[in-house]
């Protein structure tokens, strides 16, 4: 109040910054600054601003913290600052592969090139072949375990689920394919034909649908892999290939950026990574559904599932269990590097765009092969066993009805257990 007892008017609020960190604009980006202008009290655009503000804001750039982008100075752009995306290489069998085509190839070149100590040459080599050979090992384990799951395995279970439902019908149908009801009812393998698992589908395809999810994120990742080999910017030499942004010398060694890739190392990755495993990753899929539905019981088809996840991550097994810790952290420290330009709203939004229009095609391709393969692509048994469902209703309800419900405590449950005699209820 001032001394006349009159209130003093409210100063006057201090310009709200922008909602999300921006470069400064250039002289000539006037719709920038006037949309920075337009900002209410509380930091957030105006509802009345003008529909201009939000267009330029879309083509202002934006902090690598909004936008998952990094910024290096790289000694292979000649000492320029550049904007790009860092992405970790997996760490399997494949990631180290990877980085022995690129990383150890590149300092083995380099190491001659400078004459360097025969001892410091011999262990690159030897991260050389640990990481070759761990891939090779791996191409070996998962296509042999593949023919001989196939083999040993998904082809007897198929035959004997074949089998039971042929006797089924045997046993149980005239010459018309009548049922005749007495001979189910004195049918003896009752129990086992009802396990089948393809007669619950719902079962049936919901653990067929997980399986699927599984492998979704295998082959998703494997694509991933090879987007971001293929985005790197082509190089002549091979000393433009690698970046120690940590210490500036392949010697030192320490964080290691992939900033580009010759044509002979792009089609290695390709050709040695990122192929076998695509295919190593149909195969097991569609192997996969081939054994789950032959699986003789509900049972044996949960814990098929379970196998099949040992036989997916046979490449992360032998990556943590073989190769030394000191490789792998030179395998973790080793990224790929995208150089691109600043990424504006407009590019965060249409990449956005882009990964939900990848997923909902992802998404769509694995529902439409799964409905395919049960009703049509698979050979173990009918797609309608809706009669066999039907009448294994009262033997199922039966199976998960217990014998005896009463708790242990001092010796309640005795007497579902009577000696000499037993009646099943």
């Amino acid at each position: 109040l001032k001394a006349g007892g009159q209130r003093q008017p409210p100063a006057a609020a201090a310009p709200a910054s922008p909602p999300f960190p921006v470069r400064p604009a250039p002289p000539g980006e006037a719709a920038g600054a006037a949309m920075a202008e337009q900002v209410d009290e509380s930091g957030t655009y105006s509802s009345m601003a003008p529909q201009s503000s939000y267009n330029s804001a879309l083509h202002l750039s934006l902090d690598g913290a909004l936008t998952g982008q990094e910024t290096y100075t790289l000694a292979s752009m000649g000492g320029k600052e550049c904007w790009g995306t860092e992405t970790d290489l997996d760490e399997n069998a494949y990631g180290a592969a990877a980085v022995a085509i690129v990383k150890d190839t590149t300092k083995i070149y380099q190491q001659l090139r400078d004459k360097v100590p025969f001892k410091a040459v011999a262990l690159t080599c030897a991260r050389l072949g640990f990481s070759l050979g761990i891939m090779l090992v791996n191409l070996v384990f998962q296509i042999l375990i593949l023919w001989y799951i196939y083999i040993f395995v998904v082809k007897p279970s198929t035959r004997h689920v074949q089998v039971l439902y042929a006797e089924f019908h045997a046993s149980t149908f005239d010459d018309q394919g009548n049922l005749d009801k007495e001979a189910w009812e004195d049918y003896h393998n009752k129990i086992d034909v009802c396990q089948v698992t393809m007669s619950s589908r719902t079962f049936y395809f919901g653990i067929l649908t997980l399986w699927a999810l599984l492998m979704m994120m295998e082959l998703r990742s494997c694509q991933r892999v090879a987007m971001d080999i293929w985005g790197l910017r082509s190089v002549k030499s091979v000393n433009e290939v690698l970046d120690f942004v940590t210490t500036g010398s392949y010697e030192l060694g320490g964080r290691c950026l992939i900033v580009g890739l010759t044509p002979a190392m792009r089609w290695a990755l390709l050709g040695f990574i990122c192929i076998p495993r695509a295919i190593i990753g149909v195969c097991l899929f569609v192997i996969g559904c081939q054994w789950l539905s032959s699986s003789a019981s509900f049972a044996d088809m949960t814990l098929n599932a379970m196998a099949l996840e040992f036989v997916k991550n046979i490449d992360e097994i032998l990556y943590d269990s073989i190769l030394p810790r000191e490789l792998k952290r030179e395998i973790a420290e080793t990224n790929l590097f995208k150089i691109e330009a600043q990424k504006t709203l407009a590019d965060v939004n249409r990449a956005e765009w882009q990964g939900y229009k990848r997923t909902a095609s992802w998404v769509l391709l694995m529902g439409s092969f799964l409905f395919v393969y049960g009703a049509v692509l698979q050979t173990v048994l009918p797609f309608d066993l809706s009669q066999l469902h039907t009448l294994c209703a009262a033997e199922v309800h039966t199976s998960q009805t217990p014998l005896c419900d009463l708790w242990t405590w001092r010796g309640w449950s005795e007497s579902c257990y009577p000696y000499g005699v037993f009646v099943e209820r």
